[in-house]
């Protein structure tokens, strides 16, 4: 379900980003302003990203096989650095748009009412897929569809920031577009940076939060037959955690007992919805549980 739930998102990213690739490239041939011809340029990036997001979901979701005894998770945090490097590619050159027209002195250009429809209509549905791209990711806690929704967002930024240049064209107010371009082009490179280091961490086995470790310690030590909790140490295997704990147990119990145990803790900590795999250590707690019986 979660898989055909993160597809059908996918594929809602190319055919938004796809019609307003064909809406911007209409707007271009209609003017001769670099800045639709820049937000032409940002949809074609987009669909780029929106594809090798959509191949990645599908490698996420594969059952694990021969090669990939653990899965195929991390194929996400790949796709969120991919749009973070495109979110970084936007950013630079916006900025390196303004500071160059800021050296020229060039105004920006007059674009004509098509092209100005155009970015309004950019603006409302990367408004819209910002908020449907943020609920998908939260639903199925996944850093692809969470980077799309920041670059959703930085694209509303931009489109807004374009639709300052035409009014400003018409009143002759270049600087504060410079500046408009500088301020929206150092936002995107910051999302940029905080988006890579989030699937960075995806990717180099981050430990999870104080808190989730705490919800795994808790179910653990719910479960009967366990005296103790030792260490609980985890790490990401793309979005999900791999845990590793020690459940102290009497020492007077069977083998058969002590493997029950160590399942019941297994099933116990895999129940929580980020634990994908938890290996138990099964250790008896002391002699003297046994001897006291």
């Amino acid at each position: 379900m979660a898989r055909s739930v993160a597809l059908r998102a996918a594929l809602v990213a190319i055919g938004a980003n796809l019609f307003l690739l064909a809406l911007k490239a209409s707007a271009t041939g209609l003017s001769d302003s670099l800045t639709i011809l820049s937000e032409t340029l940002n949809s074609l990036a987009d669909v780029i990203s929106a594809v090798v997001i959509l191949l990645c979901v599908r490698w996420a979701w594969m059952q694990p096989d021969e090669n990939h005894p653990f899965g195929h998770r991390r194929a996400e945090p790949v796709a969120g650095l991919v749009v973070a490097i495109l979110t970084g590619i936007l950013g630079f050159e916006v900025c390196k748009t303004a500071v160059s027209d800021l050296w020229h002195g060039e105004l920006p250009e007059r674009i004509g009412p098509f092209p100005i429809g155009a970015l309004c209509i950019t603006a409302g549905l990367k408004a819209w897929l910002t908020m449907f791209f943020r609920r998908r990711g939260q639903e199925l806690d996944s850093p692809a569809l969470r980077a799309t929704a920041i670059d959703c967002r930085n694209d509303v930024l931009v489109a807004t920031q374009a639709l300052i240049a035409v009014v400003l064209a018409e009143l002759r107010l270049p600087m504060l577009d410079i500046i408009s371009a500088v301020l929206v082009g150092g936002y995107i490179l910051y999302t940029a940076h905080r988006i890579g280091m989030e699937n960075l961490d995806y990717l180099m086995g981050k430990s999870p939060d104080a808190e989730l470790l705490g919800r795994i310690r808790s179910a653990a030590q719910s479960v009967d037959g366990v005296h103790e909790v030792g260490d609980v140490t985890g790490h990401y295997v793309g979005t999900f955690v791999h845990v590793e704990l020690t459940a102290r147990v009497d020492g007077a119990l069977s083998t058969a007992e002590s493997h029950d145990v160590c399942e019941a803790t297994r099933e116990a900590v895999e129940s929580i919805g980020a634990v994908d795999r938890a290996f138990v250590h099964i250790s008896p707690v002391r002699e003297a549980l046994g001897a006291n019986r």
